[in-house]
């Protein structure tokens, strides 16, 4: 493992990241013209790098121009391959809110995968449902999004203010998508749409919404989400202002798994039932229930001055340059987690190991509440580099701000049994049998009044960030932040991160090397020291969480080539154990990650491949497959009848090595582990035809078209869970942007 570690800092000295990251810069310099760079992820040059003024327009007339205009927005003809005629796009990244160029998605490729977290990830597990809590299987692909700790399971589906795209456009854009899958009385349905228009040339206005309602194969896998929400810019030459609002919702029905898996395994035993009739642990009357609010505001003020550059003879562009800058990035978050039993039965004791006597608030039934408020603040002053001449590189410093509220129950004010007759009497408190003698619960259910619990952490720090994004060859980006006020107040948590990128030819071939660092040592989350409900609670004082994180990108883009490497080394790890407990360990949990990509082309033949190999110091504690892969083939004709239609019929594969999968808990959503039996080893094959007309897209996918064929139906992805059966599925998706 060390020479392995030894390896991937050479790689990352070598100069690596995964955001190939191309500046879109303002040159300093005479130009006689301003090309964009074709580049999936590209740095916008300065939030004020607009044209203000155009004396001659020559070719570019302000007609064809888009209304915010970059340096490298002059002529609509140089644009990038991927570039829409109509809009221009980007989201704010980083502690400062530092545009960065991201294209939305107009292709072909994946628009036959429904679920969104299937798009991000080579493999992802969930309860077969559209929007089911699940975790991605390749340890690099799991991201946080929010600090809400309930949030786990669900962030995969989850649009946060990081995910928002910002718009400026000529014309209205829309887009409107409908999916819909499965018998009329087991169906998927999935609905959305995003909108956008500019009022002017620098004030835009959106709003984007997508709704699930998906009853599920089997029984209580039923779910309801929503992602919805507003977003908005004003890119003025000295003001900018981003700000967004968002509303997320998730609603599912707990089945608990399957009472036994030989329904999935060895279906004959049982006169092959349907799906939907296989037993589970929980039927219809258990739920969970995820509510969320967002709001993200950035504003930024310019210092500079004014610069003439000549276009040609006749023509000139004035470009504001900024100097210095001055930033206010502000967040607030509000979630909201239930878990409903609206009665109890043999199974509910029996999953949980409990009893009516060993619950804690209610004996007959359950239901528990958490609450999570937060605001964060990063105010700050940055130095541009398209003003330093002598060091080209920007260089920024900022102050930070975060405030966090937890509201939860955490016992019993007074148990009922020990009020008087007279209190019983006025409560209307009704009385059960419980085998440790006579009980009272009032009309909700509680046995006693809950105490309910408010908790108020405050964090302070500073940080730093240091830039470079203009140039031709290398681009770096780092930010260091250290909390001199933390949630145990402590101060000694702190977070450095750094990523590096560089671009040139071997031969004609462009190549992209890169790769990314990050140190982070972190308080652990309050509801991992304290929690409290119905079937768990606990008190723990776990030391910082650290971590240590590598990645590498090699990037071939005209073959269709890429490769990642990734070393993590996570320490005082908290994992959740085999009675669903968390617990820390005081070893150190490494993960080695090797993935590569390549996408060949003959003629109308395509073939998309991707392989994933995963190696852990701890397969308990961290349980991996070690090889995921993915495998797409299909025929794609090139766009006929005058180059407005476009075919595609393909077939896809996906397969993991088995592994220890985690179980489910549905009273607190989180994973624990298990060593009990090995999940995985099945090729999972869908076949499925697309077709693009113009605005329109449409697609038709046969999921799991091989789930009868053969002797191997082991197609449980986790404990008590199994992939979705066989079923058709069908989409339709339309954008206005011209």
């Amino acid at each position: 493992m060390n020479r392995i570690f030894n390896i991937i800092l050479s790689l990352f000295a070598a100069s690596a990241t995964v955001f190939a990251n191309t500046s879109l810069s303002v040159e300093t310099e005479k130009k006689d013209s301003v090309d964009i760079v074709a580049s999936d992820s590209v740095v916008l040059n300065q939030d004020s790098a607009i044209i203000s003024k155009i004396d001659t327009v020559a070719k570019a007339t302000v007609d064809s121009a888009p209304a915010f205009q970059y340096q490298t927005e002059v002529s609509p003809s140089k644009r990038g391959p991927k570039d829409s005629m109509m809009y221009f796009s980007w989201r704010a990244d980083g502690p400062l809110g530092l545009p960065v160029r991201e294209y939305a998605d107009s292709t072909l490729d994946k628009l036959y995968i429904a679920n969104m977290a299937d798009k991000n990830t080579l493999r992802y597990a969930d309860h077969s449902s559209l929007g089911s809590p699940g975790i991605s299987l390749i340890y690099a692909d799991r991201i946080k999004k929010s600090d809400f700790f309930f949030f786990t399971p669900y962030e995969a589906n989850y649009t946060s203010p990081d995910d928002i795209l910002y718009y400026n456009t000529r014309k209205p854009y829309s887009k409107f998508w409908f999916i819909g899958a499965g018998p009329s009385n087991r169906s998927d349905q999935c609905v959305g749409g995003l909108f956008t228009v500019n009022a002017g040339s620098k004030f835009n206005f959106g709003m984007y919404g997508d709704w699930v309602n998906s009853y599920g194969a089997y029984e209580s896998s039923s779910t309801r989400n929503c992602n919805a929400g507003f977003f908005g810019s004003y890119m003025g030459l000295r003001s900018n202002l981003m700000m967004s609002i968002g509303f997320a919702k998730f609603e599912n029905y707990e089945s608990g798994g399957f009472l036994d898996e030989s329904y999935i395994t060895s279906p004959e035993r049982y006169g092959n039932p349907a799906d939907e009739s296989i037993p589970v642990y929980f039927t219809g009357n258990t739920f969970s229930k995820l509510h969320g609010y967002n709001m993200h505001l950035n504003y930024k003020y310019h210092l500079g001055f004014e610069k003439e550059y000549e276009v040609s003879k006749d023509s000139v562009i004035v470009d504001y340059v900024p100097v210095t800058s001055f930033i206010a990035d502000m967040r607030y978050e509000s979630d909201w987690k239930r878990y409903t039993e609206k009665s109890s039965n043999s199974f509910h004791d029996t999953f949980y190991n409990a009893s009516a006597e060993t619950r804690k608030f209610m004996p007959k039934s359950t239901m528990d509440s958490v609450l999570f408020r937060q605001f964060k603040g990063n105010f700050g002053v940055t130095l541009n580099e398209e003003f330093n001449k002598l060091m080209k590189f920007g260089l920024g410093g900022y102050f930070t701000v975060s405030s966090k509220t937890y509201h939860y129950a955490d016992g019993l004010q007074f148990d009922y049994r020990d009020a008087g007759n007279e209190f019983i009497a006025e409560n209307e408190l009704k009385e059960v049998e419980l085998e440790d003698g006579i009980a009272y619960i009032d009309s909700v259910g509680y046995r006693g009044r809950p105490n309910w619990n408010k908790n108020k952490n405050t964090k302070m720090g500073v940080g730093a960030v240091l830039s470079k994004h203009s140039g031709k060859h290398l681009f770096f980006n780092v930010i260091g932040e250290y909390y001199f006020v933390d949630e145990k107040q402590t101060g000694t948590s702190y977070l450095l991160k750094g990523d590096v990128n560089t671009k040139f030819e071997i031969g004609k071939q462009p190549v992209s090397l890169g790769g990314k660092v990050e140190l982070k040592n972190e308080c652990p989350d309050y509801f991992e020291d304290h929690y409290y409900s119905n079937y768990f609670n606990w008190d723990n004082d776990f030391d910082n969480k650290r971590s240590l994180s590598i990645d590498g990108l090699f990037e071939m883009p005209k073959i269709g080539f890429s490769a990642k490497i990734g070393y993590y080394n996570i320490d005082n790890h908290i994992y959740f154990n085999e009675q669903a407990m968390p617990v820390q360990t005081s070893d150190a949990v490494n993960v080695f990650y090797l993935g590569a990509e390549e996408k060949l082309k003959f003629g109308i033949f395509h073939w998309d491949n991707g392989i994933a190999y995963q190696t852990t110091s701890d397969k308990y504690i961290m349980p991996l497959p070690t090889f995921v892969f993915n495998s797409n083939v299909y025929l794609r004709t090139p766009p006929i009848f005058k180059k407005s239609l476009t075919f595609q019929v393909g077939a896809e594969l996906n397969y993991h090595t088995s592994f220890y999968a985690q179980k489910y808990n549905p009273a607190t959503g989180m994973l624990y582990v298990q060593r009990e039996k090995e999940y995985g080893d099945y090729p999972l094959l869908n076949v499925y035809g697309q077709a693009q007309l113009k605005v329109l897209k449409m697609f038709m996918v046969w999921n799991h078209v091989n789930q009868r064929m053969g002797n191997n139906s082991n197609y449980m992805i986790s404990p008590g869970y199994a992939m979705s059966p066989s079923f058709l599925r069908v989409g339709i998706s339309v954008t206005f942007d011209d």
